[in-house]
């Protein structure tokens, strides 16, 4: 019996090398320089050699959208404002994964403006434009967490007025750039978390006039920007619940280890889409911000003459909400 069972592993063995080896590349199988017994040898251990499965790929996807909103009152409505607006926003990412290298970048932009009653100008409702980019490289195989390095960019694209109509803002003044090392954990089920014990935050003032609503004092920054160092934390879940149902959400904490550490910064959004079809879409998106450095004015009352009292206070929790119906389409390549 266990001569037949050697018997048969035997043929089997030759039978299987002979079948690999016709598969085999023809410049190999070729060679005349090449005996039978090592064809076959070649053969075995490409048999036995486990096959790496091909883990490069590339995904670009994006979604811009663009909404408008008209409301009107006619005389008789004592109370009512006509207003009319409009909202344009994209948001973008690619993402490369090539064996243990995980490179992504996001590109998210928003911009709405509205013009109420006789007013001659509009206003800014909402203005934003921040990127973001993350390499990494995994740690083990088995486990998705990588060692990273990250780059995080937000400012506006237009000048910002506080509550007294003051300028206090336009595109780089500010900007807020987050360089930080550290290691993140990516789930496939779209939830991350990057840590990161070591970061530098920069606060960028293109213009002069606008230093002193983010606390930086010129005499002592005269390339008009702020240093900080310490702890960087971003938290995100990204899920598309359905074929028309999707939600991101992003909490980002940092503590200044040089200047009151206790003192967190927050940055959290939350952006949610749901498509009626492929171009109408219900836009829902929150922010909410704290910065311990941000001053802002508020009025305190009139003096006796009757004229508004404006005081710079800080810093405080800002919050920002929209909600918008429009076109919006949604692409993604891979």
């Amino acid at each position: 019996m266990r001569k037949t069972r050697k018997t048969l592993t035997a043929i089997s063995t030759v039978t299987a090398a002979a079948a690999l080896q016709c598969c085999l590349p023809a410049a190999v199988c070729g060679q005349t320089w090449l005996s039978n017994d090592q064809k076959q040898k070649l053969a075995l251990t490409a048999a036995t050699t486990p096959v790496v499965p091909d883990t490069t790929f590339f995904i670009a996807e994006g979604m811009p959208s663009l909404s408008f909103s008209q409301v009107y009152y006619s005389d008789s409505w004592n109370d009512g404002v006509n207003s009319m607006g409009f909202r344009a926003a994209f948001f973008g990412s690619t993402t490369h994964l090539r064996k243990r290298i995980f490179f992504r970048n996001s590109l998210d932009m928003a911009y709405a403006r509205s013009k109420e009653g006789e007013a001659t100008t509009s206003v800014k409702k909402e203005d934003r434009l921040n990127y973001n980019s993350v390499f990494g490289y995994r740690m083990v195989d088995v486990l998705p967490f990588y060692w990273v390095g990250q780059l995080d960019l937000k400012t506006q694209f237009d000048v910002g007025e506080n509550a007294k109509g003051t300028e206090i803002s336009r595109f780089f003044a500010p900007a807020y750039i987050i360089v930080s090392l550290g290691s993140r954990y990516q789930s496939e089920l779209g939830l991350s978390m990057a840590v990161s014990p070591l970061s530098g935050r920069f606060t960028v003032v293109a213009d002069t006039s606008y230093a002193k609503y983010v606390d930086i004092d010129l005499a002592d920054n005269p390339r008009y920007f702020r240093t900080q160092i310490g702890a960087y934390c971003q938290l995100a879940y990204v899920s598309k619940m359905s074929k028309q149902f999707s939600i991101k959400t992003t909490l980002e904490l940092f503590s200044n280890y040089l200047d009151s550490p206790q003192n967190i910064d927050v940055d959290w959004t939350t952006s949610a889409s749901f498509s009626f079809n492929r171009f109408f879409s219900v836009i829902f998106f929150n922010r909410i911000i704290y910065r311990d450095k941000d001053r802002y004015t508020a009025k305190m009352g009139v003096d006796a003459a009757g004229n508004p009292l404006w005081v710079t206070k800080g810093p405080k929790l800002q919050w920002a909400e929209s909600l918008n119906i429009g076109l919006a389409y949604r692409f993604a390549t891979k």
